[in-house]
């Protein structure tokens, strides 16, 4: 009686009233859902990469975006994609880089110029990349701008990466944060300095992609234990390797015999234990000499000093045969090599299994050769080298929080659906937090109690509304039916399906939760169905006379965003590829001092930086303390010749862009 009491002097129109339900439903699905949150960024179920099969990420770079796929790199902060010049211009070629970046086609690219990439140098990362800003985005809502963008041209690396550090970078005087830094400073997007990361495995299931979630981790994707570790002063993954055994389980079927005790082989010792950097840029381990030496005789491994990795030489039936001894690798890791507390991980002999394919360095192939099999080892000159891999990083799981300075390493888990199941889940920010959160005018920074309050009292008004609502409409007779026993006629029947036409438009345009990024090319997204079927009014449809319209897909635009024809004015792939000099000292590019890239059969594989004029002033991507290392180093690729192409050295006294990420 209350209700007909208050609706009938006020006598709203149903629909208006309808309008006012729909509105106050927005506005508290907003105050509620604004607190930020983790999310997982989008990956696709294919595979890059001419050492191994790696699992990329997709992310749109530029306006309007184009599409890109990278790996992610843990010792990385900055974004590197590839640029048209390290293609031909081909289809196979752009789509086995993950795609390419144009500058030149995006309206919001700011260009900062060459520069050296500085990434691992202590492992030989080489080379140069033209330098600037622009936006990166994850999905249609999320995005950010003012990023750096490395744009690389040659192959000396193969794939584009997303920095997950959060040390800023400094071209001029100023520091640049990371995308993951902007996340939650600048947009508010994720509640904390954070992510949980697993390369994905090729080998297990029909291939399980990677995951990486941003401000939390997918508690579906590992074992869990409370085990933590702390990072480096420079904010790295470091562990203590306290042992490597390699356990054999012969087939039943495969006759075959390791000549172990026991079936087992220590691979490193206790004695031998020492740091290792958790780094997915590169695939390999990076271990000792004597280490590399256990699994050379054990394993029964060939040292190709040509590519500086393990292969089967002429043994090809060694591979086969580790094969059917089904083997385990057995890790133990530590925070440090006399901690009390380890964990012990366990990976699988396939996930060492890997293929060199051509266009590798110095691989002694061919475009119609096979693949090599090898194992990926690498010999480390010194401890600043010791690291695990993107290999190691199959069958493991990194979540780390910057803001607690703290990792954890887990066991990773491979579920069937990770595609479209997930459990993600926030990591918050701790009280004595030293870094800068998301904006402190977020419902995310309210306490406890004022947010009951707010969703208890919102909601009761909520449902306030909806009586009302009710109750008008009933009076309206909107809720009655015409004496035929169908839907009525004339205005009441008008308003009737006004009113059904706007709330399905409003359940098809709801929103999807915070955590869930959009992404996904090969996975479409269904809307849910039920038995009865509804028809919206129509009207008689008359054709007009015109010419045939021709649309085009969001398939075929995202193809003309990312595949860019090389025009002689371009790069000629019979020609070096020149790129001009940057001069930081005039601001300008100098148009007679170029720096010259040679490239080698294929046309988009250009093997080396072979000349850099010692007078072409750049701009460095190492500090001062790593300018000032030995310049004989070791290539991620080609390490034998590291020392005839390290660009490091020849760069002069140059300005340097400065990392704080890089050592002090």
């Amino acid at each position: 009686m209350g209700f007909n009491l208050l609706a009938r002097p006020l006598k709203l129109p149903c629909t208006f009233s309808l309008i006012l339900l729909y509105l106050a439903a927005f506005i508290l699905q907003r105050v509620h859902g604004s607190t930020p949150s983790a999310l997982s960024v989008p990956v696709k179920p294919t595979w890059l990469g001419l050492d191994g099969n790696w699992s990329p990420v997709s992310i749109r770079v530029g306006t309007p975006p184009q599409w890109v796929d990278v790996l992610a790199s843990t010792a990385s902060q900055e974004t590197w994609v590839v640029g048209r010049g390290g293609c031909d211009g081909t289809d196979k070629c752009t789509r086995e880089r993950g795609g390419l970046f144009s500058p030149g086609s995006s309206s919001s690219w700011s260009e900062v110029g060459f520069a050296a990439l500085g990434l691992d140098p202590q492992l030989g990362f080489t080379g140069f990349g033209q330098y600037g800003f622009d936006s990166l985005a994850l999905s249609d809502t999320i995005s950010v701008p003012d990023q750096i963008i490395g744009v690389i041209n040659t192959t000396e690396y193969w794939s584009g990466f997303l920095g997950l550090g959060i040390k800023p970078t400094n071209f001029t005087e100023s520091d640049e944060p990371t995308f993951l830094s902007s996340l939650v400073e600048n947009q508010s997007l994720i509640p904390s300095h954070s992510y949980g990361y697993t390369a994905g495995a090729s080998h297990r299931l029909k291939g399980v992609p990677a995951s990486l979630t941003l401000g939390g981790f997918d508690a579906d994707r590992f074992e869990p234990h409370d085990i933590s570790f702390d990072l480096d002063p420079n904010q790295n993954p470091v562990v203590s390797v306290n042992n490597i055994t390699v356990i054999a389980t012969p087939l039943e079927a495969s006759n075959v015999s390791t000549g172990w005790p026991g079936n087992s082989a220590t691979l490193l010792e206790s004695l031998d234990s020492s740091l290792f950097t958790l780094d997915s840029s590169t695939p390999y381990l990076w271990l000792p000499e004597s280490v590399c030496n256990q699994f050379e005789k054990h394993l029964g491994l060939v040292y190709d000093q040509n590519i500086d990795l393990y292969t089967f030489g002429n043994k090809s039936s060694q591979q086969e045969t580790l094969a059917k001894q089904n083997l385990t690798f057995d890790f133990t890791i530590s925070d440090l090599p006399d901690s009390a507390n380890t964990v012990s991980l366990t990976l699988p002999y396939a996930a060492f299994d890997l293929q060199l394919s051509y266009p590798f360095p110095h691989l002694n192939a061919t475009e119609s050769s096979d693949p090599v099999k090898y194992f990926p080892l690498r010999k480390a000159s010194n401890d600043s080298q010791y690291t695990l891999g993107r290999a190691f990083l199959q069958e493991t799981y990194l979540l780390v929080d910057y803001e607690r300075n703290n990792f954890s390493v887990f066991q990773a888990k491979f579920p069937a659906n990770t595609l479209v199941q997930t459990h993600i889940i926030d990591i918050s920010r701790p009280g004595n937090s030293t870094f800068k959160g998301p904006d402190e005018a977020r419902p995310s920074r309210w306490n406890g109690k004022l947010i009951t309050g707010t969703a208890v009292g919102s909601s009761a008004a909520l449902l306030v509304l909806t009586g009302f609502v009710v109750v008008c409409c009933r009076r309206q007779g909107f809720f009655k039916r015409s004496s035929t026993g169908g839907i009525g006629k004339g205005k009441d029947s008008a308003q009737r399906r006004f009113a059904w036409n706007f709330w399905w438009l409003r359940s098809t345009l709801k929103e999807k939760p915070a955590f869930e990024v959009d992404g996904s090319e090969s996975y479409a997204k269904e809307f849910p169905t039920c038995h009865e079927i509804k028809e919206l009014p129509t009207c008689e449809t008359k054709e007009l006379q015109g010419t045939a319209f021709h649309a085009y897909s969001d398939q075929s635009k995202r193809t003309t965003l990312m595949t860019y024809p090389v025009t002689p004015s371009d790069h000629d792939p019979s020609k070096p590829v020149e790129l001009e000099s940057y001069s930081p000292s005039k601001g300008k590019h100098q148009e007679n001092t170029v720096v010259e890239l040679r490239s080698s059969t294929p046309p988009y594989s250009p093997d080396y930086i072979r000349q850099l004029s010692s007078q072409s002033p750049s701009i460095s991507a190492q500090s001062n303390d790593e300018s000032q290392r030995s310049t004989r180093v070791i290539s991620p690729i080609t390490p034998k010749h590291a020392d005839k192409v390290s660009p490091i050295s020849r760069l002069g006294q140059g300005p340097q862009r400065s990392s704080s990420r890089e050592g002090n």
